[in-house]
């Protein structure tokens, strides 16, 4: 899949700015890559990253972007030397070569990406289209990753995970990849994993673990910034404490869900896409369809295991055992900063 998605990624480019050159081409993946792996720990299109002069460069990207294949038509430079042109201050340039020129053989297939990683995508792109090249190759030799290695050699994964000090570069740079999202996503999807891995069911005191760490991130969500958000996180918060209990193998997959919405509001907050991409209505949209099917999940799973505990006439014993499941959760909200719901 991730292949598929290093394909897909390059023909979006290709399509969205057909004068993109294979530098640019390189980098776009490169940002993708590294702005996703600072949000979720693994890359989202490359597996190896090559240490080359004006950057990081994918090496199965270098490859596709090299010459003609199944997906391009690629127009190689030639190396005959173009005429002498006077630069600014009286001085003479020569062009060498010629840049790179790519036509899409077919189009890209957008709906391989999540919602999330297509904001992504355009917003990398964005961001590189009127800055020019060799810019955007010293941006990149900011990072240790570069600086640590020689050209030629692989540069190992976990040198994508950026110091903060990386991270306000990256940002004073234009492009976002720190934030709520990061804190939550590298640590709800290792812990989902490991829960997911245990023996079942959890004991409580494995659950009442988990709940502290459900607990900080309430505390840490960042409101007012997004609000728009809160009420499905919640709801995916409620869903996610009811599969601890009845079925922690499926909290991977609901980590990554809640992961995959919490990242797209965010990173069009953050990058200020409304109302130029999404529209606020849209966004608003997105976050009450999500709520609605957090909500479901939570419910499916209630429906699926009753209370083992007789029902009273008044429905007292199905309170308290609902008051029980969230009690942690709202302690939570209760301690958090001013103005939270």
């Amino acid at each position: 899949m991730r292949k598929q998605k290093l394909i897909n990624a390059l023909l979006y480019a290709v399509e969205h700015d057909n004068r993109i050159g294979r530098t640019k081409l390189l980098k776009f993946i490169f940002f993708v890559d590294l702005i996703y792996y600072n949000q979720r720990g693994t890359t989202l299109c490359g597996t190896t990253y090559i240490r080359m002069p004006k950057g990081p460069a994918e090496a199965a990207a270098f490859q596709l972007t090299s010459e003609s294949n199944a997906y391009f038509d690629v127009k190689v430079p030639t190396a005959n030397t173009h005429a002498e042109r006077r630069a600014p201050g009286g001085s003479f340039r020569r062009n060498t070569y010629e840049s790179y020129e790519y036509r899409p053989r077919s189009k890209a297939d957008l709906t391989i990406f999540t919602p999330c990683e297509r904001v992504l995508l355009w917003s990398v792109l964005q961001w590189m289209k009127f800055k020019k090249t060799d810019l955007i190759s010293d941006i990149t030799h900011y990072f240790r990753l570069w600086k640590e290695f020689s050209d030629g050699e692989d540069i190992p994964l976990e040198y994508f995970q950026l110091n903060r000090r990386e991270r306000m570069y990256l940002e004073q740079s234009g492009l976002h990849a720190d934030g709520f999202e990061r804190t939550f996503c590298t640590g709800i999807l290792p812990l989902s994993t490991e829960v997911a891995g245990a023996l079942h069911p959890l004991n409580a005191e494995r659950i009442a673990t988990v709940e502290e760490v459900l607990d900080r991130f309430i505390a840490a969500y960042p409101l007012p910034a997004l609000e728009i958000f809160y009420d499905a996180y919640l709801a995916w918060d409620d869903a996610y404490r009811s599969t601890l209990r009845h079925n922690p193998s499926h909290a991977p997959a609901l980590a990554t869900e809640g992961c995959d919405a919490l990242c797209f509001v965010s990173h069009v907050v953050a990058t200020h896409m409304i109302p130029a991409v999404c529209g606020e209505e849209q966004l608003q949209e997105f976050c009450n369809i999500t709520e609605q099917r957090f909500n479901t999940r939570r419910d499916v799973i209630a429906r699926d295991n009753p209370p083992s505990l007789p029902l009273d006439s008044d429905g007292r014993v199905s309170a308290l055992v609902d008051m029980a499941m969230r009690i942690s959760r709202d302690l939570a909200c209760s301690e958090s900063p001013a103005g939270r719901r």
